[in-house]
């Protein structure tokens, strides 16, 4: 399953596709949307193209593109820059792309436990040879909602709309709402005493961030996972990589078996932490602010954003989320 998008998003991604495939020599015709929440994803074979766009945007993949190189350098197990591209990023209007390497991948889904050795790797650096920012969750939650406040004058009358039918409430009683969840959970977070010393980690460690690559013809070993996406690589606590899973077990429904399983592989069970609800909270308040400002054109995540939003207001902890696609 991908994207719903309309039409006319639909239409400016594929243009903008087209012209970052025209700018490293590959064809267009054959590449498929993967998902669309933060990043628009498409396979171009022999490639993956990220596109994003946004004040940030540019700034953000140029980091990434020199933590991607630094990573390999030193055998960290994450997806590889395409080669065979000598500049990126990739730009196109205001819009921004990175090329990576395509890596065909088992039929299985992932499982949390793939995540454990990867990300031991990760957090054995303390530091990387690229200045990475200082984790600050809060900041970019207040970021995402101050760019809905500004949204131009069309999607701000869909939020709008989008926030009276599903909601009950105006777009700008919503982001208040949210503005105050911040101020709370940022208090609360200043009291977390971590348990782990701080370093190199990802920010959004998932299993929707992991790829089991396919063995190559005639081989019987799995390879070794991969960690992708790595817009959010900072320097902060540890943990903090791993309430996604915890997270994914608690409001996700996702099998506590496979949770276990991963606890047991890295060695940490933060939801027996005193300080767990802390991180649950900010991990909610990701999920969503992530695309409070990207609605327009996109029924499917607007659908589960207003599903994830009312479980929030109402603080009710049982109501299953489901991942954005």
């Amino acid at each position: 399953m991908t994207t719903a998008l309309s039409d006319a998003v639909a239409s400016e991604l594929h243009g903008h596709l087209s012209d970052v495939c025209e700018q490293i020599g590959v064809d267009p015709v054959g590449a498929s949307l993967v998902k669309y929440t933060m990043n628009a994803v498409f396979v171009a074979p022999p490639f993956v193209i990220r596109l994003t766009a946004g004040p940030h945007a540019a700034a953000l993949a140029q980091r990434v593109v020199s933590v991607a190189a630094c990573l390999e350098q030193v055998g960290i197990p994450t997806v590889r820059l395409a080669s065979g591209v000598p500049s990126q990023p990739i730009f196109s209007g205001d819009w921004v792309a990175t090329a990576w390497q395509y890596v065909p991948t088992v039929s299985d889904e992932p499982k949390p436990a793939d995540l454990a050795a990867p990300l031991r790797a990760l957090h054995s650096l303390d530091r990387l040879d690229v200045a990475l920012p200082r984790w600050s969750p809060i900041e970019k939650f207040r970021r995402r909602l101050n760019a809905a406040v500004a949204l131009p004058p069309e999607e701000a009358a869909e939020l709008e709309q989008w926030s009276r039918t599903e909601l009950g409430i105006p777009a700008a009683n919503l982001l208040r709402d949210l503005h105050l969840h911040c101020d709370e959970v940022e208090e609360d977070l200043d009291r977390v005493a971590w348990r782990l010393p701080p370093g190199v980690i990802h920010g959004d460690a998932h299993t929707g961030n992991i790829l089991l690559p396919a063995p190559s013809d005639g081989a019987a070993a799995r390879l070794e996972p991969l960690l992708c996406d790595l817009d959010g690589m900072c320097i902060g606590p540890r943990e903090w990589d791993l309430v996604p899973t915890a997270h994914g077990a608690t409001r996700f429904g996702r099998s506590t078996a496979d949770y276990q399983r991963f606890v047991d592989a890295y060695g940490a069970d933060l939801t027996a932490w005193a300080d767990w609800p802390v991180l649950r909270r900010v991990r909610e308040l990701q999920l969503v602010t992530s695309t409070i400002d990207a609605l327009t054109g996109r029924p499917d995540v607007a659908r589960e954003l207003a599903h994830r939003l009312r479980s929030l207001f109402s603080g009710d902890l049982g109501i299953t989320w489901r991942r954005y696609r």
